[in-house]
């Protein structure tokens, strides 16, 4: 039975960092003129409202999304790294204005042109309804309530010949850390070529540790860890951290983030963050 319910955490640092990987990735991609292939597995709500009672009871966007100044980010990057932050800015302004947060699928939705395709999963029966609803009327758009895990691969390759896949799960049971390990692998040997954002919290540090171990045993290449602290690892204190495992990143993503992840720590958590930019599979 899935419980979890994302309205909780919207706008919380995971998002900060997820959202930023995704916007940039989508960025780089949409530079070619032919057409993507955008898949999330786990689409959840796609529009979450920082007013609810949910929100409000965590109090989790106020220590995420609401503390970044993003004029400060700015500051003195190069013109790569800006515009990528300028873009993620510019995509939540119109949400953040109305106290509402983004999900995946609207900042995707986005960052992408007519000729792009989204295919948005979710198994929840309300978070799914709510997507149909946040989406419909988007002809880009197909949704559809069905685990993300067992429809992924017969969506692959897809027609576009290109695809960015992002991996959301709740981790909610027990066997998800090897359920996305099992799916990354599956989709890198279908195809080589996807883009694959697989995002990972850190709870416990061995359940991440043996997931990356599992990887780097696989045959998947060009794999790169991102990470965002805001708490040392401590088992029984919720999500100290979280981070991204990106097969097939945009070449300018890791300087992109080793220029901005230091400042986005330093104004989320300056005593006790951390954060990591780290090659763990080369091409």
């Amino acid at each position: 039975m899935l419980s979890y319910r994302h309205a909780y955490h919207a706008g919380n640092h995971a998002d900060v960092l997820k959202h930023l990987v995704l916007v940039s990735t989508l960025h780089y991609a949409t530079r070619k003129a032919s057409p993507l292939f955008y898949l999330d597995t786990h689409g959840g709500a796609a529009l979450y409202f920082l007013q609810s009672e949910q929100a409000l009871k965590t109090g989790e966007a106020a220590n995420g999304i609401r503390k970044i100044d993003f004029a400060a980010l700015g500051t003195g990057l190069d013109d790569e790294t800006r515009t990528g932050l300028d873009l993620y800015a510019a995509a939540l302004k119109p949400y953040l204005d109305k106290k509402t947060y983004p999900g995946s699928p609207l900042l995707a939705a986005h960052m992408l042109r007519r000729n792009d395709h989204l295919h948005l999963c979710e198994l929840h029966t309300v978070e799914y309804q709510l997507l149909r609803h946040h989406t419909d009327g988007d002809p880009r758009i197909a949704c559809e309530h069905i685990d993300g895990y067992q429809r992924a691969l017969a969506l692959l390759p897809p027609v576009q010949k290109r695809a960015v896949v992002l991996i959301d799960p709740s981790y909610e049971t027990n066997d998800e850390f090897r359920r996305t390990v099992r799916l990354v692998v599956d989709i890198n040997q279908r195809m080589r070529s996807a883009q694959i954002l697989l995002w990972y919290p850190v709870v416990g540090r061995g359940d991440v540790d043996r997931m990356i171990a599992a990887l780097q045993r696989s045959e998947v290449r060009d794999l790169w860890q991102f990470e965002l602290g805001v708490a040392p690892d401590q088992i029984g204190h919720g999500l100290t951290a979280s981070g991204m495992l990106v097969v097939n990143p945009p070449y300018t993503l890791p300087g992109q983030l080793r220029a901005l992840l230091p400042r986005i720590q330093e104004q989320l958590a300056p005593a006790y963050g951390h954060w990591v930019v780290k090659n763990l599979i080369a091409e």
